[in-house]
Order: structure tokens, then C-alpha cells, then sequence
């Protein structure tokens, strides 16, 4: 485009222009090298209108003329919202706004994202536009108004056309699953003030509005939307989650405050998704300390329920890197009642010892009342009593006898006996069988770990004996070395002789000691199979460096084949140091899981009296959720 033109349309110089033009008519046809822009684009651009009404007096073709962006100047005019311009360049070709753009959007859409009201307004007042079948995809452009905040626009929009609120975009969202992403209370509301059922509608990802709302916590939308359509706050996801499982995995503490505060005489604190997990699941996994903490202290919420995999909400945390928030939440935990998994299972002592003194204390009650009436003579009994200890025959009227009540099936200190009994029974056989049950599939499995290494054991060995006779690279068949290793005097046989040695002699050991020794108690048997367990990794790791070695010895020794040993060192090696090391690392964790669990078993108080039984369960308990555990 010539200088001298865009020097002119820069600083607004319209004779200037015009005796360009004058000169030569053809230079309103030039364009911009980089964006392909018209003088009228440029015009409208700078917001000229006297210029534009000149440039369209000389050249009217140029409203629709496109540039790079396929843009008319009339998507220049609506970006820069000016209002002047646009009404010059609509009374000369009005359908060039309905052209689209290389992004498919049209000058109202523009206009919208823009927030320039009196151009949204000129364009609305506009029935060839606005009632051409090519302006159909401006129904979305409500939800870029209602995304950015532009109130003034989203009401003019709805007053032309009711439906568009109805409207959904590609991805299924209605103009409230904007306004609720982004927070814009005043348009939440407008768009409920048309229908409160659009709070109910899901996008094709499974969110509603309030999801929305509560996932990015804008609280003043959540205040709309419980005032306007309560309802709304019960759609759960495609998963189960409901406004709080998204208000705690999203971190949004002030919106769950609220909700819980809003919403404190539903369910919705206590719903499970389909995982099982509650919102108190959510947090501690999430590691939402505050959020947790505000649960356990200001909600009801139930500290021990109970997710899909059995695990509590304080399993969940024993899982978790320790911390200083982690130990300040479970001391939490532990303070308002909250159990793992297994405690629930198997009460402690303690529990049993107080469930026993609540039911005796009952008993108690029930037989004083008894007695009471033994020193009257055949007294009716009252409602209150006969619906707890007489028959039915007595609840519809008739009197209790004193010679009846005085039978010894019925005398209150047999019967107080036989109830505490009963129940000390009850809970002591439950205990019992829960303890005996588990103790004999641990017991199977360390018979099954104890036979496998007496199998691992009696392999190695036949795989190092028969290597040991018949050693790599042949042997002499004839002269003085006959039957001599050929390549005995190599460093690499050496290697490989010292090794399968070891490997040999280190399973035959383990071999002899597991049969010679019959543990039938755990802890010997325990020590016995870490023993050998760890003989055993010493013998692998011989065996491996044996077959390394001799792989080195029968290696041709050329420039070819170097690569050939290094790529089997570092395979084999490799291969064999990883493992060793996940099972270290495995071991040590059992460890220090192990010690912290005994930590919080002194600190609770509790103790056993039978070392054994403690010893197991300090293998078994702490790791009750892993499901197994190193040795």
C-alpha cells in the first residue's frame, strides 16, 4: 500500500485521501502486505468515520471486501466498538455482516466478545441480519457474553431472543455454565429468572451448572443457586460426585464452607460416589488439610465410613507421605473417633471391655425394675415395661403371677448371669474366630514362602553343579592337562569358579538347614525364612555373576564382539540391581511402617501380653491394606 495513503488514513486527513484518490483512482484498491487490509478496513479500524464515509462515496465495494482474516470492515468497526462507523457501512451492504471470518465467527460475535453494547444493539435493531439463515451461528454468541461478564449485552440478547438461553455450544454448555465458571452472579440470575431448569443441564462432559460453580468455587453463584433452584445442588456426576466431592477435589474451602453451611439439613454431606468414597475420602487423598479438618470439626460428617476397597478415611491418610500435617491430622482423627479399617473389624480390648459394661449396666436397670415388683402381689405390668421383658401374652393385658415370676428360668440374678455371659460370649468367639482365621493364612503363607525357597534353593544348586562339572570353554582331551580346564588360567574362569561355588554350597546350606529344622511356632519360623531369604539373594546374585563370567569366557576377544559383553553386563546387571533394590526399598518401608505402627499402639496404650501374637501383628496389622509384606 502506498505511504503517503496510510500516512493519511493514520492521522485521519481525508482531502488528503481524496486528492490521492483523485490522482489515482486505482489506490483505494491497494492493500497492506501483511494483513491484506483495505483503506476501509484501515479506516474503520482508527474508528474515521468521516473518512469511511468518503472512502464508501468512492469505492462502495470495499464493505465487503475481506482481508487475510476473511474479516469485512465491518468486524474492524464491531472489535473496536465503533458504533458511528458501523452505521455507515450498514446502510451501503448489510449482509456483509453476516460474513464469517476464518474462525467462523461473525461481527456480532465480535461485538459480544468485546462487550460493546451500542454495537450488539445496532446489530440486534438489524431484521435482514439477525433473520438471515447464515447469522445461525451467532445463537453461541450469548455464551461469550455471558462468559466475560457483559450483563448489558446478555439482557439485550434474551429480550430479542428468549431461546437463546436455551442454547448449547459444542461442548454442550448453556450461557449458565459460563456465568457459573466464571463467577457473574447478576447474569447467573437473568438467565434462572427464564428458567430454572437450565441449572439442571448437563454438557457432554457430565457437569451442570452448580458443578461448574462449585469446581471453581464462586461462591456468590452458589448463593443464586441454592436461593433459585435448590434442587440443582443434588445432580450428582457421571461418577457419583456430587457439588461437595468437587468442591474438595478441586480445593475450593470457602465454597465447601458455605454449602455445608447452606445445605445443612440434606445428605449430601454423607452421598458416596461410585467409588464409595465420601468427601472426607477426597480430602485426606487429596491432601486438603484445611478442608479435612473443617469436615471432622464443623460437619457431621461419618469419620468412619467406608469406601468401595474397605479403607477409611484414616487408612487413607495412613497411606500418605508422612508429614507434619499428616501427624496433625491424624491426631485429629484419632481425638473425634476415627478408626481404620481394621479396628472396625476387630475392636480393641477396650471397646469389647466398655461394650460388656454398657450391657450390664442394662441388665442392671432391667433387673432392678424385676425386683421392684416382687414385693407386690400379682401388680399389672405398665406399657413401658411389658415391651421390654414380658411376653406377648402379658403386653395385651393380663397380670404377671408371683409364683410364675419366682421359676428359676425367670429369677433376675440367673438371668443377669446367663445375658452377661451370653454376651461376653458372643463378643469373645467373634474376636476369637476373626484372630484364628487370619493366623492361619498367615501361617499358610510363610509355609508356602518357606517351601518355595526350599525349590528356588535345590535349582540353584542343580544349575551350579552341573555347571561346575562341565566348565565353559572345554577341556584338555589328551596329554598331561587332560581333563584340565583349557581357559583355567583366565581371570574371567576364576571369576566364574569362585562364584558357582558359592552359589552351590550357599543353596545346599539352605537346602539342609530348612529341612533339618521344623519351627511350629511363628516368630522362630519368621526368623528362620528371613535368614534364609537372605542366603538365597546371595546365592542369585553368585549364580548370575557365574553365568556373566563365563559368558566372558567363551566370548571370542575381537573388536566386534566387545560390545556384545558390555550390552550383556549392563542388561543382566541391570535387570537383577533393579530388582534388589525395589525389594530393599519394599523391606525398609515394612520397617519403618512396622515401628510407626507400634508408636501409635504405645501412645494408645494397648499391649499384649503374648510377644508372639504382638510380633504378628506387628507384621500383619501394619500392613493390613498393602495385603502383604516384605521380609
Amino acid at each position: 500500500m502506498d505511504a503517503m495513503l496510510l500516512e493519511a488514513i493514520r492521522t485521519n486527513q481525508t482531502p488528503k485521501l481524496i486528492s490521492l484518490f483523485q490522482a489515482n483512482e486505482g489506490i483505494l484498491e491497494q492493500r497492506t502486505t501483511d494483513s491484506k487490509d483495505t483503506a476501509l478496513h484501515l479506516a474503520s479500524k482508527f474508528g474515521h468515520a468521516d473518512m469511511v464515509s468518503e472512502i464508501i462515496k468512492l469505492c462502495p465495494d470495499l464493505v465487503a471486501a475481506e482481508n487475510k482474516m476473511l474479516e469485512t470492515p465491518i468486524h474492524e468497526a464491531c472489535r473496536q466498538g465503533s458504533a458511528k462507523v458501523l452505521k455507515l457501512l450498514l446502510e451501503v451492504n448489510p449482509r456483509a455482516a453476516c460474513k464469517l471470518n476464518c474462525e467462523n465467527k461473525t461481527a456480532f460475535f465480535i461485538a459480544c466478545s468485546h462487550g460493546h453494547f451500542d454495537v450488539v444493539n445496532i446489530l440486534l435493531n438489524q431484521p435482514r441480519i439477525m433473520g438471515s439463515e447464515e447469522n445461525l451461528l451467532d445463537r453461541t454468541c450469548i455464551h461469550v457474553a455471558a462468559s466475560r461478564g457483559h450483563m448489558d449485552i446478555v439482557r439485550e440478547i434474551l429480550n430479542a431472543y428468549p431461546n437463546f438461553a436455551q442454547q448449547i455450544d459444542e461442548n454442550g454448555n448453556l450461557p449458565l455454565h459460563y456465568s457459573c465458571i466464571h463467577g457473574h452472579r447478576e447474569i447467573t440470575w437473568m438467565l434462572l429468572m427464564r428458567d430454572k431448569n437450565l441449572a439442571l443441564q448437563y454438557n457432554i462432559n457430565g457437569y451442570t451448572p452448580p458443578h461448574m460453580a462449585s469446581m471453581n468455587g464462586k461462591v456468590s453463584v452458589l448463593e443464586e443457586l441454592v436461593l433459585m433452584a435448590p434442587e440443582s445442588l443434588h445432580c450428582a456426576t457421571i461418577e457419583g460426585e456430587t457439588v461437595f466431592h468437587l468442591a474438595v477435589r478441586y480445593g475450593q474451602y470457602h465454597a465447601l464452607a458455605f454449602m455445608a453451611h447452606a445445605c445443612n439439613a440434606t445428605n449430601l454431606i454423607h452421598h458416596q460416589d461410585q467409588y464409595g468414597s465420601t468427601i472426607l475420602h477426597h480430602a485426606v487423598s487429596g491432601g486438603r488439610h484445611q478442608i479435612a479438618e473443617y469436615l471432622i470439626n464443623e460437619t457431621e460428617v461419618q469419620i468412619n465410613a467406608r469406601n468401595g476397597k474397605g479403607f477409611t478415611a484414616l487408612d487413607i491418610l495412613d497411606q500418605a507421605k508422612d508429614s507434619t500435617e499428616n501427624r496433625h491430622l491424624e491426631a485429629m482423627f484419632v481425638k473425634a473417633g476415627g478408626r481404620r479399617s481394621i479396628e472396625l473389624l476387630c475392636p480393641s480390648p477396650e471397646a469389647e471391655k466398655t461394650n460388656v459394661r454398657i450391657g450390664n449396666e442394662l441388665e442392671m436397670s432391667i433387673m432392678n425394675e424385676m425386683v421392684s415388683y416382687e414385693s407386690k402381689s400379682s401388680p399389672p405390668f405398665s406399657q413401658g415395661t411389658s415391651s421390654r421383658t414380658s411376653s406377648p401374652q402379658d403386653q395385651a393385658g393380663a397380670t404377671f403371677d408371683h409364683e410364675t415370676y419366682k421359676r428359676g428360668s425367670l429369677f433376675p440374678t440367673n438371668m443377669r448371669q446367663h445375658k452377661q455371659n451370653r454376651h461376653q460370649e458372643n463378643v469373645g468367639e467373634r474376636h476369637t474366630s476373626y484372630r484364628h482365621k487370619q493366623h492361619a493364612i498367615y501361617m499358610e503363607a510363610l509355609q508356602n514362602a518357606r517351601n518355595t525357597i526350599i525349590l528356588v534353593a535345590i535349582l540353584i544348586a542343580t544349575v551350579t553343579f552341573a555347571a561346575g562339572i562341565n566348565p565353559p570353554g572345554g577341556s584338555y582331551q589328551q596329554g598331561e592337562m587332560k581333563g584340565k580346564s583349557m581357559l583355567g588360567g583366565t581371570l574371567a574362569f576364576k571369576v566364574f569358579e569362585i562364584s558357582n561355588n558359592i552359589a552351590l554350597f550357599a543353596s545346599l546350606s539352605i537346602v539342609i538347614v530348612l529341612v533339618s529344622i521344623i519351627p511350629f511356632r511363628r516368630k522362630p519360623l519368621m526368623i528362620l525364612l528371613m535368614v534364609a531369604h537372605k542366603v538365597m539373594w546371595v546365592a542369585v546374585a553368585f549364580m548370575a555373576t557365574s553365568y556373566v563370567a563365563a559368558t566372558w569366557v567363551v566370548m571370542p576377544k575381537n573388536q566386534g564382539t566387545k560390545w556384545v559383553f558390555v550390552t550383556l553386563l549392563a542388561v543382566s546387571g541391570g535387570t537383577l540391581g533393579v530388582v534388589f533394590i525395589v525389594l530393599g526399598v519394599t523391606l525398609v518401608e515394612h520397617w519403618l511402617r512396622k515401628m510407626k505402627w507400634k508408636k501409635q499402639k504405645k501412645d494408645r496404650g494397648q499391649g499384649v501380653a503374648d510377644r508372639d501374637l504382638e510380633s504378628q501383628n506387628s507384621d500383619v496389622e501394619s500392613s493390613y491394606l498393602q495385603g502383604h509384606h516384605s521380609y
